[in-house]
């Protein structure tokens, strides 16, 4: 009997570890509430469950005799994934230390009694937490929902903002917020990259940054390599190893976001998971390592693939969505970006048409991203021309 890997999650980001999990011959038991999410069709097994309910995900779990359980580019099912760890005995973060990633406020709470970097911050109960915490720092704010990712409800306030503003921030923040809090934080000025990591009996196996190309807070894209000088990424590096190493998170995969501050690394975001918006093609495009390989290799037999010794390359990743609310008509295709930008080769949909879409006003609502064989140099260029070639047509 093949073994059986629950992937929680059937959006475009699980796609990569459901079709890896298949080529390597085993049986992709995909959990995700029913809705137009590409894993669905990929799986072998599809069971129509909300992945944040811990307590059935964990009684499926022993039910269907999985022999691991993961996903990418999502935090709000890691309490689930930690108590299946816990519970069955399988390799991945424990409950305590997937409730603490996934909170962000817990996180927050984890780096400043452990004598971590971090920006000031406040667990907001209320909107009245939210203003008292904005008139004590003074300065400009982050407001972000305590237990959601890809942006969704969060807005960066400056200062000299009224009552009311700071009251819609919150508001807007909460209504993503499933646990009903929301994290308030000073805004770090500084250099902000993302990246990814990946531990092994706690030695650090794999790390990369990325440039992040951001409309707001909205991302737009990564770049890889990110651009930032050797003194820089060893600040990174050792602030992502003393944050593990204080965690107790010695094997699996770890996504992050980082501001770079006087000479310091600050964690903004982190998640004990791969990322999202393309950061598994990236990866593998530009440095030959297929991280949804590693992920499984590792939860199977604790170890991780030989590395390949390949030179870097230069590659881009650019999101897209639409501007407006409606039903998905069309969209260009692979063939028509390539003939317009050399640099597109690959183009992975988030949506198809006849699917309703959102403002593309977070993440979560982005209709796909777009491959591209370029850099920071050339970035701007070629995203530009992208833009200006890409039709979304949606009534």
């Amino acid at each position: 009997m093949k073994k059986r890997i629950m992937i929680l999650g059937a959006g475009v980001y699980q796609v990569p570890l459901i079709n890896t999990t298949r080529e390597m011959g085993f049986e992709a038991v995909v959990v995700s509430p029913k809705g137009n999410y590409p894993g669905i069709s990929l799986a072998d097994i599809f069971l129509d469950i909300d992945t944040t309910d811990t307590e059935r995900i964990v009684q499926i779990a022993r039910e269907y005799g999985v022999s691991g359980i993961v996903t990418t580019g999502t935090d709000v099912c890691l309490p689930a994934i930690g108590a299946v760890a816990d519970a069955l005995g399988l390799k991945g973060p424990s409950k305590r230390i997937a409730d603490i990633a996934s909170s962000k406020t817990a996180f927050r709470f984890f780096l400043s009694e452990s004598g971590l970097n971090s920006p000031d911050f406040a667990r907001c109960e209320c909107a009245q937490d939210a203003w008292d915490f904005y008139q004590k720092i003074n300065d400009s704010m982050v407001v972000k929902p305590d237990d959601s990712s890809g942006s969704r409800g969060v807005m960066v306030l400056d200062s000299g903002q009224t009552k009311e503003s700071i009251m819609v921030a919150y508001r807007n923040a909460v209504m993503f917020s499933r646990n009903g809090r929301v994290c308030a934080e000073s805004f770090v000025e500084g250099i902000e990259a993302g990246g990814e990591a990946f531990f092994l009996n706690g030695n650090l196996q794999f790390f990369t940054t990325t440039f992040k190309h951001m409309n707001g807070v909205l991302v737009q894209g990564h770049s890889v390599p990110s651009g930032l000088s050797e003194s820089e990424l060893l600040i990174v590096k050792n602030e992502v190893c003393r944050v593990a190493s204080n965690l107790g998170y010695e094997n699996g995969p770890m996504n992050f976001d980082v501001i770079i501050h006087d000479k310091r690394a600050i964690i903004i975001e982190l998640g004990l998971r791969n990322g999202g918006n393309g950061i598994f093609d990236l990866i593998y495009h530009s440095e030959g390592i297929n991280l949804a390989e590693w992920l499984l290799a590792y939860i199977l037999g604790g170890s991780v693939p030989e590395q390949r010794c390949l030179e870097s390359k230069e590659v881009s990743s650019y999101v897209f969505g639409s501007e407006r609310a409606g039903t998905l008509i069309s969209v260009s295709s692979l063939q028509e970006l390539t003939a317009a930008v050399p640099e597109v080769f690959d183009m992975v949909l988030a949506q198809k048409p006849g699917d309703h879409v959102a403002p593309f006003v977070h993440n979560a609502n982005q209709i796909g991203y777009v491959l591209i064989y370029c850099g920071l140099a050339g970035y701007k260029r070629v995203s530009t021309q992208i833009r200006n070639v890409l039709r979304i047509e949606v009534k």
